[in-house]
């Protein structure tokens, strides 16, 4: 007579070897070591406080610097070899990714004419990762209540079409950025029916949505470039909180930006905290993950699913309007360039979580800004190369170098009620 067993359980606190991880660690660490000794010597990295203590500048010794941190990256890998315990994998990870940026950074702006900017570099960081911040929030909602949603990009261009033209015919700027959100909202609301009603294939509508949004914003600029006072550039003030403003580093940073990232900031916290502390949360990730079971329960997965999407696209729309109105510019065509889909890899990056989603887009901004200013400084660093950095860190996650990314359960996968 066969006898169930129950699975054994993990022990987190055992050690374990990680040897594809560690040798990829323990190799970089390394060969930044050796950079150090063929380089670097004698390099000096400046960083200075360029907006509040305009006086105070920083000569850090480049070799020593970018020394220490491969060592911390090799001791990080040799470590995962060695075997540690599963809940220090991610540590370790982290310890041998961030020594690895850093170290990057110190390097490129030890090349003679840069100076690392901290306050400015911090700020512009910030803001230029709302976009993905937005998308990938969207994103969440969506995967998490089982629906992939391939469309950001073409919400994004909806958004920022929209909102520039609401803005200019209403004269009121924040008219447009509720715009920009419903016609996020009305974009996702395809992509809602079609993949809960009738269970197309989520990522091919997705696509098809993009283009559509592409096609349909191309056309309506051509019409509009006949007509004036209907593509006019309007801008988001910057809002400056007193002498908090004044502090060094955190002030320009926190308390002296435009509306979309306190709005960003905040709805990382109002999603993390609808998802993991309502009612309405447990019910999104249950459907995602075993929607059979909350139909058991009593909750009609397909509308949920439906009202979820059409909420999350009033997401992805207001980061479209980023692109416009946050930037006092006048719409153009693709001009979103492809953003949508890099919020898709912030949102993997983030493992579907909001406080992920924030770490992942903050990754990204700042990588793009450090490439926007040092070519702005002539640096001999190419800038496409740290643009690269951040989707390059995207296949590190899916590869399972700093932890596995595992989408929700029943992510894609339609449902009928009754199934099991």
């Amino acid at each position: 007579m066969a006898v169930d067993t129950a699975p054994a359980l993990v022990d987190d606190r055992a050690p374990a070897r990680h040897a594809r991880a560690g040798t990829v660690y323990a190799v970089l660490g390394l060969l930044l070591i050796a950079a150090a000794f063929t380089w670097l010597g004698g390099k000096t990295t400046v960083i200075a406080f360029d907006k509040t203590l305009t006086d105070a500048s920083w000569a850090a010794p480049t070799f020593a610097i970018v020394l220490v941190l491969g060592a911390l990256c090799a001791a990080a890998g040799a470590w995962m070899l060695v075997g540690l315990p599963q809940r220090r994998f991610r540590l370790a990870s982290t310890v041998g990714v961030a020594a690895l940026v850093l170290s990057l950074l110190f390097w490129a702006y030890s090349q003679e004419g840069t100076v690392f900017r901290a306050e400015s570099i911090l700020a512009g960081a910030l803001f230029l990762s709302m976009p993905y911040i937005f998308g990938a929030l969207s994103g969440v909602v969506c995967e998490r209540s089982g629906v992939i949603n391939i469309g950001i990009e073409g919400q994004f261009l909806m958004g920022a079409f929209t909102g520039v033209l609401v803005a200019n015919i209403t004269g009121s700027i924040y008219a447009g950025l509720a715009g920009a959100m419903i016609a996020g909202s009305l974009s996702t609301m395809l992509l809602a029916l079609l993949a809960t009603k009738y269970q197309v294939n989520q990522v091919v509508v997705g696509v098809i949505l993009n283009l559509l949004a592409l096609g349909f914003t191309s056309f309506m600029y051509d019409q509009l470039k006949k007509a004036e006072g209907f593509n006019d550039a309007f801008s988001v003030p910057v809002i400056t909180w007193g002498p908090l403003a004044d502090i060094p580093v955190i002030g320009p940073v926190l308390f002296q930006q435009k509306l979309f990232v306190y709005a960003g900031l905040v709805m990382v916290a109002v999603v993390w905290f609808l998802l993991y502390r309502t009612r309405w949360g447990l019910r999104t990730r249950a459907v995602g993950e075993h929607p059979a079971a909350a139909d058991s329960m009593g909750v009609n997965v397909n509308r949920l699913r439906y009202w979820n999407v059409v909420a999350a696209g009033l997401l992805a729309g207001f980061g479209g309007a980023w692109f416009t109105l946050g930037n006092s510019l006048a719409f153009n065509k693709n001009m979103t360039a492809g953003l949508g889909f890099v919020a898709l890899a912030v949102m993997i990056v983030g493992r579907w979580n909001p406080l992920g989603v924030l770490a992942g887009a903050l990754i990204f901004g700042f990588t793009t800004q450090i490439a926007r200013d040092l070519s702005a400084a002539g640096s001999s660093v190419p800038g496409e190369f740290l643009q690269m950095l951040p989707y390059a860190v995207t296949l590190v996650v899916v590869a399972g170098l700093i932890g596995k990314a595992k989408a929700p359960a029943a992510d894609g996968v339609p449902y009928n009620p009754g199934d099991k």
